[in-house]
């Protein structure tokens, strides 16, 4: 029958591809998996679909039919086994790059199914499945009800929360796909309804684990029905196991015999050695439970066999342990003996893979969960987004302003620079010209004393004369001269004062301005912080009691003790983190500060530390006055850093903060008895920070300690004398 049907799907392409006409993809069927030469057939018709229609022109049917063909490939490769599974990725990934060329939202989403399924059963990446999950339940909301894959979006995320132990939620996700499912046209009816009974199958596991066993059964024999009526022999045998394994762990061996002995029928029938290696291994336990050694002997030993033969190791676990037993009831104590070393071997082989697999599905749990917590993050971060944009123009409204006084004050300051340069210009060149004069005097001078020597030679009496006149003429020279120069010194020196008079008089308008801006600057900071707070207080505060009311919704009485010690250590944590967000809420930006000044907010602060840490502070803050806001502001995020370092890092059991005036100076001292540090080690972001803010309010620090000695902050301030006296 099977060479018959493969002969007319056959002729059936090649008619179909003489008149270059897709062949019709058949429906798959999920019974015949096992079968080689009908998976080949497959293959052979999805190729000749592919090859066909890729040469067809593009319109909307005809690029369906090519997304059509690719995806076939790829479910045709996924009920495969081997290498040959790899394939179903490489398909899905080329199916999906197609349709967003084609903009197909409903074959990007079954393309994304094939990703996920490859990556969380063959790969086990279960962080990345949940990232597609994540995408696909995105495209989803664009697709109608009728043809969405949404339903198997939320059977994957079952999945996932059962390897994450979330029952309820895996729960919640299995019935809300059943629900989708009765909705679903886009598949057949056939097909549908295995997908139900795998469904119904998930949520009977959730119930057995929650010790529900009268809904888990209900829900197993549900299952089975509807491989019955589908008559879909491998869901029967898989609903006639699973049944079985619920009675034989309920201890009612005689009830799972008879589902066992169902399976194997069907798996004798299509001739799977692994199903009967499987039913054979279950009934041989079963025929030991109820005293018939010889049946279990039988069933046992042919399970081990090909247990061994395939390499199924679990398999080869419980039939040697039910052979074990067996062989003692039937007086066999060598052959009992072999089989419990088998076993032992397996299970010891087995306990060190279960802990390999617990060491991974924890790190698997924890790469969920952080790419959960981004996930939610981003959301938080796109709700924001038209916050931040009103906060962003009214900050470029203000920057604008700030950059606009800044233009004008530099173009006055170069006007005046320009003017002081012409001036000197001018003075330079008056004086060269004094110099010149004086040096054309000078020679004159020598001309003047050559004539006179002459005239000496001529007569003593006109000698004297012309020294006498010479004398004369000579220190009314210098005196106009030196009188001259003192009247051009005078003018630039007025000049001068006056173009200083003018800079001093715009450098007060440009301080006034920039005092203006870091005010402005300081409102926005304030605002800023105490929106942070805010959010801290209300957003992540609201998240974290949720995971904490989450928390003690469990009942780790159910739990394993590693389970249990997990549980108490994720509560504290939370307990822990919630402490943090209403600490770090508060500290942002407290009412005490702004309302009552730095004194009042650091003695809260400092009550704050000495209830919830051990560290002992102590504040002297009696010589502090009130000072400007920004300067308040500043000392009180320092102090904020230092106390978080001291509790961090100094291993000290007392802390002080001082406050001490001088004349022209207040000095605020912190310091610890702890461990002490090395002062050219001090760096860091919170030093940076630090420096950042003295700078701000044109203030200088010290650090003094050494190993063992504690550490010493000294905070220098200039402060004016109204300031101190108030």
């Amino acid at each position: 029958m099977r060479l018959l049907w493969l002969i007319t799907v056959l002729v059936g392409w090649q008619l179909s591809c003489l008149g270059q006409k897709c062949p019709d993809l058949p429906e798959l069927d999920f019974d015949r998996r096992g079968d080689a030469a009908y998976m080949d057939s497959l293959l052979t018709i999805g190729r000749a679909h592919r090859h066909i229609s890729s040469s067809l022109p593009h319109n909307q049917r005809n690029d369906t039919l090519r997304l059509e063909g690719l995806r076939y490939m790829s479910l045709v490769f996924k009920q495969m086994r081997g290498q040959q599974r790899d394939s179903t990725f490489f398909y899905a990934r080329q199916l999906e790059e197609t349709a967003r060329i084609y903009r197909n939202d409903l074959y990007v989403v079954r393309a994304m199914m094939l990703e996920e399924h490859y990556l969380r059963t063959v790969k086990g990446d279960y962080p990345q499945a949940l990232v597609i999950n994540q995408q696909a339940s995105e495209w989803c909301v664009r697709l109608p009800r009728e043809s969405s894959p949404r339903w198997q979006v939320l059977m994957n995320m079952g999945d996932i929360y059962m390897v994450q132990k979330e029952y309820t939620n895996a729960l919640s996700s299995y019935q809300s796909s059943l629900k989708l499912l009765g909705f679903n046209t886009s598949m057949t009816p056939r097909n549908r309804k295995l997908l139900i009974s795998q469904a119904i199958t998930q949520i009977g596991e959730v119930y057995e684990i929650q010790g529900q066993f009268d809904q888990a059964r209900q829900q197993f024999e549900a299952s089975r029905q509807i491989a019955v009526e589908v008559r879909s022999q491998v869901n029967l045998a898989y609903a006639g196991e699973r049944l079985g394994d619920f009675y034989l762990s309920r201890h009612q061996p005689e009830q799972a015999i008879n589902y066992f002995q169902e399976s194997l029928a069907v798996w004798n029938q299509l001739n799977i050695r692994s199903g009967k290696a499987a039913v054979w291994a279950r009934l041989s336990e079963c025929y030991t439970l109820t005293n018939q050694p010889a049946l279990a002997i039988e069933f046992g030993e042919k399970a081990v066999v090909i247990g061994r033969e395939e390499g199924f190791t679990r398999i080869r676990q419980m039939a040697t342990q039910s052979l074990y037993r067996a062989y003692r009831v039937s007086n066999q104590p060598a052959k009992a003996l072999a089989m419990y070393e088998e076993f032992s071997m397996i299970r010891d082989s087995l306990d060190n893979l279960k802990q390999v697999e617990e060491l991974s599905a924890l790190q698997k749990k924890y790469d969920i969960n952080q790419i959960r917590m981004a996930a939610d993050k981003e959301r938080f971060i796109q709700q924001q987004q038209l916050l931040d944009i009103r906060r962003q123009s009214e900050l470029e409204r203000l920057r604008a302003e700030s950059e606009r006084s800044q233009l004008i004050g530099e173009a006055q300051m170069n006007k005046l620079q320009q003017r002081i340069e012409t001036e000197r210009f001018r003075t330079n060149a008056e004086k060269n010209r004094l110099t010149q004069q004086a040096h054309i005097a000078r020679l004159n001078h020598d001309i003047e004393e050559g004539y006179l020597m002459r005239i000496i030679l001529v007569g003593g009496l006109a000698m004297l004369l012309g020294f006498v006149v010479v004398y004369y003429r000579k220190n009314r020279l210098i005196f106009n001269q030196k009188r001259v120069i003192e009247g051009l010194n005078r003018d630039l020196e007025n000049k001068v004062l006056a173009r200083t008079m003018e800079l001093k008089l715009a450098n007060d308008q440009l301080r006034a301005k920039n005092r203006e801006i870091e005010e402005a600057l300081l409102r926005g900071q304030t605002l800023e912080r105490k929106r942070m707070a805010a959010d801290l207080h209300d957003s992540l505060g609201g998240l974290l009691a949720a995971i904490k009311a989450s928390l003690s919704a469990l009942n780790p009485a159910k739990m394993a003790d590693r389970e249990q010690q997990i549980y108490h250590n994720l509560l504290n944590m939370s307990r822990e983190a919630f402490a943090e967000v209403r600490y770090l809420s508060h500290n942002l930006q407290p009412d005490e500060l702004e309302k009552q000044g730095l004194a009042k907010a650091l003695s809260r602060l400092v009550n704050k530390l000495n209830v919830s840490q051990a560290i002992t502070f102590r504040l002297d803050a009696d010589e502090l006055p009130r000072l400007d806001k920004t300067a308040e502001f500043n000392l009180y995020s320092i102090c904020i850093e230092l106390c978080s370092n001291i509790l961090r890092h100094s291993e000290a059991t007392e802390a002080d903060i001082i406050f001490r005036r001088f004349s022209t100076e207040l000095n605020m001292i912190v310091k610890d008895n702890g461990c002490g540090m090395n002062p050219s080690d001090a760096t860091g972001m919170g030093l940076h920070n630090i420096q950042a803010r003295m700078d701000l309010i044109r203030g200088r620090y010290e650090i003094h300690s050494n190993d063992g000695e504690g550490t010493t902050f000294i905070f220098i301030l200039p402060v004016s004398v109204d300031e101190i006296a108030g």
